[in-house]
C-alpha cells in the first residue's frame, strides 16, 4: 500500500487547525489501509542551497524550530514527519513553494495527499499536487465517527485502498485526534533551486521606512510646491518618497500623489491624493481635489496633531 501524505500548512510555529483536521482524517485511512502515514511541510531557511539532485537529499541535520511542529503532528497521529528545506521565502503559490513540494512527491510517492479544505495551500497547491501526480482530485470528503473517513469523488463514488491510481483530497473539518507520543522519525529534504527567480513573492522583500512609501508622478513631482510638501509628508511619515518607475511591490501602507504607476500587491494599503477619479476596489481612502490642496491639508493636519 502506497503512503498516505498530509500537507501542513503553518500558522506561526504551529501547524494551522484545518492542517490538522487533514491530519485526523489521514490517520483514520492510513489505519483502514494499512499504509503509513506522512505529515509533510516547507520550511524556509536562506542558508540551504540544497543538493542538485531533484529528489531532494536526505539531511540529518538540525532544523531550527521544528520540534514543537514535530510533537504536535506526532501527536495527531502522524507516523513520520518530512521537512522539505528551501531557501525560498514561504508563501501558498507553487512559484514559491513548488520545487520544495515537488521533492516530497518525488521522495515519497505517495498513493493519498490530503489538504486541510481551509488551509492556506490548498487552493493553490492541491490541484497542482492532483495534476503533478496524475491523481483525481476529490472536492469532497467527511468523518464518518472518529476513526473512518468517508473519501468521494465528484461524481459520488467512493475511493477505496484497492483502487488503482493516486488522489488529493481537500478535506473539509474534521475533529483533531491526539494519538501516539512525540518521539517520532523527521527525514530533512534539503531541496534544490527555491523558487521560481521569475517571480518576487509579494510581501518577501522588505521596503524602507518601515512598510510605507509616499509615490508621486512625474507631473505632481515636477511642481515644486507639490513636491516640497510631498517631501514634509515623507518626513512625517519616515518613509522614502518614490517615483512611478521606482514603487516597491507591497508596502504596507502606500499614499498616492497624482496618478503615479503602481503594481500594489493586495496586501497593501492605499490612499490616494489629488487622484482625478474617486473611490475604487483597492483604495481605503482619499483626499480628492488638487494634488496640492489635498496634500497640504493632510501635511497642516499632521504637522498639527
Amino acid at each position: 500500500m502506497g503512503a498516505v501524505l498530509v500537507h501542513i500548512d503553518l500558522d506561526g510555529d504551529r501547524p494551522h487547525p484545518s492542517s490538522l483536521s487533514a491530519l485526523a482524517a489521514g490517520r483514520a485511512v492510513a489505519s483502514s489501509w494499512g499504509g503509513t502515514l506522512y505529515a509533510a511541510l516547507v520550511i524556509h531557511d536562506p542558508t540551504d542551497r540544497g543538493s542538485t539532485d531533484s529528489t531532494g537529499q536526505i539531511s540529518h541535520s538540525h532544523v531550527p524550530g521544528v520540534e514543537t511542529v514535530r510533537a504536535a503532528l506526532a501527536r495527531g497521529g502522524a507516523d513520520k514527519v518530512v521537512v522539505a528545506v528551501t531557501d525560498a521565502p514561504i508563501a501558498a503559490v507553487w512559484a514559491a513553494v513548488g520545487s520544495a513540494w515537488q521533492g516530497v512527491l518525488d521522495h515519497l510517492r505517495p498513493r493519498l495527499v490530503l489538504f486541510g479544505a481551509d488551509a492556506p495551500s490548498a487552493g493553490e497547491l492541491g490541484p497542482r499536487t492532483g495534476a503533478r501526480i496524475g491523481a483525481r482530485l476529490l472536492v469532497r470528503a467527511r468523518a464518518v465517527g472518529l476513526d473512518h473517513v468517508e473519501l468521494r469523488d465528484r461524481d459520488g463514488g467512493y475511493i477505496r485502498a484497492s483502487d488503482g491510481g493516486a488522489a488529493v483530497v481537500l478535506i473539509g473539518a474534521t475533529k483533531p485526534t491526539t494519538v501516539g507520543d512525540d518521539d517520532i522519525d523527521i527525514v530533512v529534504l534539503a531541496m534544490p533551486g527555491g523558487g521560481d527567480p521569475r517571480i518576487e513573492i509579494a510581501g518577501s522583500v522588505p521596503t524602507d521606512g518601515q512598510g510605507v512609501i509616499v509615490a508621486i508622478d512625474e507631473v505632481s513631482a515636477g511642481d515644486p510646491q507639490i513636491l516640497s510638501a510631498a517631501n514634509r509628508l515623507a518626513g512625517l511619515l519616515g518613509a522614502p518618497l518614490v517615483k512611478s518607475s521606482a514603487t516597491p511591490l507591497a508596502p504596507e501602507l502606500c499614499v498616492s500623489i497624482g496618478t503615479p504607476t503602481l503594481d500594489l500587491a493586495g496586501a497593501s494599503s492605499l490612499i490616494r491624493l489629488g487622484h482625478p477619479k474617486t473611490g475604487g476596489k483597492h483604495v481605503d481612502g482619499e483626499l480628492s481635489g488638487l494634488a496640492a490642496t489635498a496634500l497640504g491639508e493632510l501635511v497642516k493636519a499632521l504637522e498639527e496633531g
